[in-house]
């Protein structure tokens, strides 16, 4: 290994959105510089971090691992207990999904990583761990059903058009007294942009326009001969989340889209997501 290298995290909060997703992408551009060494991720200044991001945070250590040759250490700070109660740091231990430590505050959805062969798995996580959390529990049982079948789609998906030798991250994080639950779905592949702009002609040439036009009307980019029609599984979330005061935020390379309340928020990052980030957001639950 090389030497050494430090990274500190210096804004306050990082959630669920386009700076927070933003500020850990910024973090996989400085370290995707270094080959053999190890990085130190120091994120103890940070007051806050939504711990259902850890999907994304092991995607990208895992990534930099295996093209990079880069270890990363992540320095964690006081009250950050939720990382090991959620997985994250059983799985940056080598424990992979065996979460050593437990959740007794029943607070997360386990982090836990799927491959591409994984279908059936996704289910059972979906079923038992998102969809059975007890922050869940108002939902009724056709919501339920009718979620999971999309999320499910999301997942097909992936594996169909993403092109990726990377498995899939899922996390989520429970927030009792505020009454939200926030989930993070991601992907390592191709994203939005390429397989979309071979559908449309090249009519389509920018990540956020790719992930505005997955989620209109009955987009879709699977071959309907072969697999019947698709499409539905993010408009009908992004439907879910109108009806229901909750949101869908959708990121793909340098494309952030936000929908909440019949409202489209975009925004360009500037760092890439190679691959896709799906954020469902309950509220009032």
């Amino acid at each position: 290994m090389g030497e050494k290298q430090n990274y500190t995290i210096k804004i306050n909060e990082i959630g669920t959105d386009h700076i927070g997703i933003g500020e850990i992408l910024k973090f996989y551009n400085y370290a995707k510089q270094y080959r053999y060494c190890q990085i130190q991720l120091n994120v103890s200044t940070v007051n806050s971090i939504d711990a259902n991001l850890s999907a994304l945070i092991l995607a990208i250590v895992h990534k930099l691992k295996e093209e990079n040759k880069v270890s990363v250490f992540i320095i964690l700070g006081d009250g950050m207990g939720v990382f090991y109660r959620n997985g994250l740091v059983s799985h940056l231990s080598g424990k992979g999904n065996e979460n050593i430590y437990g959740d007794v505050r029943e607070s997360t959805i386990p982090l836990t990583v799927f491959g591409n062969e994984d279908e059936d798995s996704f289910c059972q996580y979906l079923r038992k761990d998102f969809f059975g959390h007890r922050g869940l529990d108002k939902l009724s049982l056709t919501t339920r059903m009718s979620l999971s079948t999309h999320f499910e789609e999301i997942f097909c998906n992936a594996v169909m058009h993403a092109n990726s030798t990377y498995p899939m991250y899922a996390c989520g994080q429970y927030f009792p007294v505020k009454k939200i639950l926030k989930f993070t779905f991601v992907d390592l592949g191709d994203g939005f942009l390429k397989k979309i702009s071979e559908q449309t002609n090249g009519e389509i040439k920018k990540d956020k326009d790719a992930i505005l036009w997955s989620t209109y009307k009955l987009n879709s980019t699977k071959d309907v001969k072969a697999f019947g029609p698709g499409g539905l599984g993010l408009k009908e979330l992004k439907k879910y989340c109108n009806e229901n005061n909750g949101s869908l935020h959708i990121c793909s390379g340098n494309g952030y889209v936000n929908f909440i309340k019949d409202k489209t928020m975009e925004q360009e990052l500037t760092y890439h997501l190679k691959g896709s980030l799906v954020n469902l957001i309950f509220r009032d639950i």
